[in-house]
Order: structure tokens, then C-alpha cells, then sequence
């Protein structure tokens, strides 16, 4: 990501050093640092899935709201979350905005330094069975002596473990749980009977009933209101220019959030660009009850799973790490802030304020 700024009027006959001189001096103040002035153009790479965008990305280019905030916004595509965070890691995206709240939060307990800084996605996620076995499954202890296939960092991985903990049965040894690569993999190992039950997501509903699958609960009915995708990029990005690209970034996809709100058949047309499927299946996935998308960075939630995290072993020596640390509301509070300024008799983004302190304490 680059800031693009220019000055003009330089002097004749001293143009490539003056030029230099000027464009150093627009970028710093007297101290040094970065201005933060609203002005000039910024671009930012944002990673997202491979299967079906991310719908308040979608629609925030669709509406055009990033442009109102110059900044320029390239999308790329992921088949797990895994590979977009090890793309983040390397420098080849600004912001990873699908991969869910397990894995960023893995990668910080292996030494990211990474910073959560918004929200995108809460609950949403199927667990799966062939048609015709759903009603083996009513109860947690139904599970006991199956085999349950899930990925590792998968948001609703952790979901379903930590219910299983809860619930005083030991995912270890009561029953077997297989993990697999990419969602394809494990749509496929329980379609073909190699698992009998996968703890899937969102992304993958529509192909899972394609492929004869029914969902027997949600991650929701597990979790109520847990986060999943969070706006997660390397804490050292948020240095430039006290984080402005970032903020405007998240004031357009509020303001996104709040047309999929109002208007659900937008985050179709949004949406047709990375499905090759007709709208119907489309507002499946976008517009799929249990999911819920809020561009809000809920720190109460994601501090919530990381202690759920350590409480199932998935991460370990990780006393020593305070995620508070890696959670920055600022950026989002600032953005929130902006819309409220610029929309003074506008409730809806004071309602979004009060959510925002309750969701953030």
C-alpha cells in the first residue's frame, strides 16, 4: 500500500530537487510523522475468499464508498484461510478480510504480529450431514463415537469443540475428529461416507446442498452471536499515516453494512461477480439467515474465543501473550466518529455508536 501524493508550483530550473524536497514535505510534518490531513490517494490489497467475495468489500466497491474516501481497493482471492493470512504475513496483501477470528488468532499465538481491526462476519457456519441422518443428531452427545471432519482454524472448528467441552464431552477421546485442507476436501469426505458428520462454513452451504448435504444445526445454536471474519493486517501498516487508509477503509464498509441491512438484494448483485451460480444461490450464501455481518470489531467476542482457544488446547504457552494488545478499536471508533460528523441528523450511525461501546469494553 502507497500513499500518492503530489505538489506542484516547483520552481524552474530546479525541478528534481525541489520535486523531491516538496513530495518529502507532503508526506511528513515538522516532527517527522505522517499527516493525516483527509487528503491525497491511498491503495490497499484485500484479500478475501475465492469462492465468494466478502459481501461488505462487494458492495462497498459496487456503491462506490471506497472512492469517496480515495482509496483504491484490489481484491484477491483465497481458497483457505490459511493461505490468505500467509499471503498477509509476506506482504503480498494489505488486509485479509475472510479468514475468519481462529486464525488470526493462531497466527498471532505463533509469533504474528498482527492487529484485528474491524469486523465482517458473526456465526453463519453449517454442520453438515448426508440427507437422510439428520435426525441422529439432536443432542451434543449424539456426536460421541462419530467421526467429525473439520479445519484446523476454522472459526466454527473452535465453536464446536469448545460446545463439546462445554457440554462435558472429551473431543479427544469420545469421538474422532479428522481434519482436512480446504472446505472442497471436506465436503467431499462427507458426501462420500468417509466422515459422517463436517463442520463447515458459510462459504461452502451451497455446494454442500448441491452435493446432497443438510445442515443438522449452526454454529450459532452452538455459539449465539460469535464473531468469525475480522479485518485483520500487520500491525506495522497502521504506522503510516496514523492508520488513515485503514479508517477510511472501515468507514466505507459500515456504511456498506448498513446498505446490505436495507437493501439484502444488493449484496446479490455485489456478489455475481465470484459466483458463477443464478442469483437464488447467491442470496443463499449472502443472505443466509444465521449470518450476520457487522463491520464492528466486538474486542469482548474475539478475547472470548482466544480464551476458549487456549481453554481446548489449540493454542498453547501463550500466557505471556496479551491479545488486547493485538485488538485495535481506535481506527473503527475514528471511522464511526467521521460518519456520525458528516451525518448529523443521521441516527443510525449514533445507534452503531452505542452498539460499538457495549460491543468494546
Amino acid at each position: 500500500m502507497r500513499k500518492l501524493t503530489f505538489k506542484q508550483n516547483i520552481l524552474q530550473g530546479l525541478l528534481l530537487v525541489a520535486s523531491l524536497f516538496v513530495l518529502s514535505a507532503c508526506q511528513s510534518d515538522e516532527n517527522g510523522r505522517k499527516k493525516a490531513n483527509g487528503e491525497g490517494q491511498y491503495e490497499m490489497t484485500v484479500g478475501i475468499s475465492q469462492t465468494s467475495g466478502a459481501p461488505l468489500v462487494d458492495i462497498a466497491v459496487q456503491e462506490g464508498y471506497f472512492e469517496d474516501e480515495n482509496l483504491t481497493v484490489k481484491r484477491i482471492g483465497f481458497a483457505n484461510s490459511a493461505d490468505g493470512l500467509n499471503a498477509l504475513q509476506a506482504g503480498k496483501i494489505d488486509i485479509g478480510m475472510s479468514f475468519g477470528t481462529a486464525g488470526p488468532l493462531t497466527f498471532i499465538a505463533n509469533d504474528s504480529d498482527l492487529s484485528i481491526i474491524g469486523g465482517h462476519l458473526e456465526g453463519g457456519h453449517p454442520i453438515l450431514v448426508k440427507k437422510g441422518n439428520k435426525d441422529q443428531y439432536k443432542l451434543l452427545e449424539d456426536y460421541k463415537g462419530k467421526k467429525i471432519g473439520t479445519i484446523r482454524i476454522f472459526t466454527s472448528d473452535i465453536v464446536f469443540r469448545s460446545a463439546l467441552a462445554e457440554a462435558g464431552i472429551d473431543w479427544e477421546n469420545d469421538l474422532e475428529i479428522v481434519e482436512f485442507k480446504t472446505g472442497n476436501m471436506l465436503l467431499e469426505a462427507v458426501a462420500s461416507g468417509k466422515v459422517d458428520v463436517a463442520v463447515s462454513a458459510n462459504t461452502f452451504y451451497a455446494q454442500a446442498q448441491e452435493m446432497g448435504l443438510e445442515a443438522v444445526t449452526w454454529s450459532n445454536d452452538l455459539q449465539p452471536s460469535h464473531v468469525c471474519c475480522r479485518v485483520v493486517t500487520r500491525t506495522e501498516l497502521l504506522d503510516e499515516n496514523d492508520g488513515e487508509a485503514y479508517k477510511r477503509f472501515l468507514k466505507a464498509i459500515i456504511r456498506a453494512e448498513r446498505k446490505k441491512l436495507e437493501s439484502p438484494k444488493d449484496a446479490v448483485t455485489a456478489a455475481r461477480e465470484y459466483m458463477n451460480v443464478d442469483d437464488e444461490v447467491i442470496d443463499t450464501i449472502v443472505n443466509e439467515e444465521h449470518s450476520h455481518y457487522s463491520a464492528d470489531p466486538s474486542k469482548n467476542k474475539v478475547v472470548e474465543m482466544w480464551k476458549q482457544m487456549q481453554d481446548i488446547g489449540y493454542v498453547e504457552d501463550v500466557e505471556n501473550i496479551d491479545i488486547n494488545h493485538y485488538i485495535n478499536i481506535d481506527l473503527y471508533e475514528r471511522a464511526l466518529r467521521e460518519l456520525i460528523e458528516e451525518n448529523p441528523d443521521d441516527r443510525y450511525y449514533e445507534e452503531q455508536f452505542v452498539k460499538f461501546k457495549e460491543q468494546n469494553t
